[in-house]
């Protein structure tokens, strides 16, 4: 006997969109393809109470601090793309108000490294494991982007402070 695996699926897309605070009136329904013609996009309208309709799975995340603090770890990045043994072992953790729901996986980007394998060690932050912070350029700028999608991109601090 088969069982259809459609009733997880669609189980699994409306939690993660509860998970995300998108409203049950804002889940997207399949439409039938139309053949439209291709339009400039423009802004999201705004409320007359001054708040904007986006849903908050498409807004950018507003960062509300950064850590580069001390942990213990046998592995972590070596801002190359690789995970590799950890010798002297830093955990950059970044706070947002929230962090939207993409396709793409967020890669933080410090000078001319990226760091790709994350955490949520608790709600709205992101945590990436540096395998030695001797790598961390000094006076970096560090920021989030989702893919090659510049839109997406988040300043996480203008010069990134590593103290010893």
């Amino acid at each position: 006997m088969r069982i259809s695996t459609y009733p997880i699926i669609v189980a699994a897309i409306l939690a993660a969109l509860s998970l995300s605070g998108c409203p049950r009136d804002r889940v997207p329904t399949a439409q039938p393809a139309v053949d439209t013609p291709e339009v400039a996009a423009s802004p999201a309208p705004e409320t007359p109470g001054g708040q904007d309709t986006m849903p908050p799975m498409l807004k950018k995340a507003s960062v509300l601090s950064l850590a580069v603090v001390e942990i213990e770890a046998d592995r972590g990045e070596d801002g190359e793309g690789n995970t590799v043994e950890a010798a002297n072992p830093v955990a950059i953790e970044i706070t947002a108000e929230a962090w939207p729901v993409r396709a793409l996986d967020p890669v933080l980007h410090v000078g001319d490294l990226t760091f790709s394998h994350y955490t949520f060690p608790r709600l709205n932050v992101l945590r990436y494991v540096v395998a030695d912070r001797e790598i961390l350029p000094a006076g970096a700028e560090a920021f989030v982007q989702y893919g090659a999608d510049p839109d997406s991109r988040v300043t996480v601090a203008e010069s990134l402070e590593v103290r010893p």
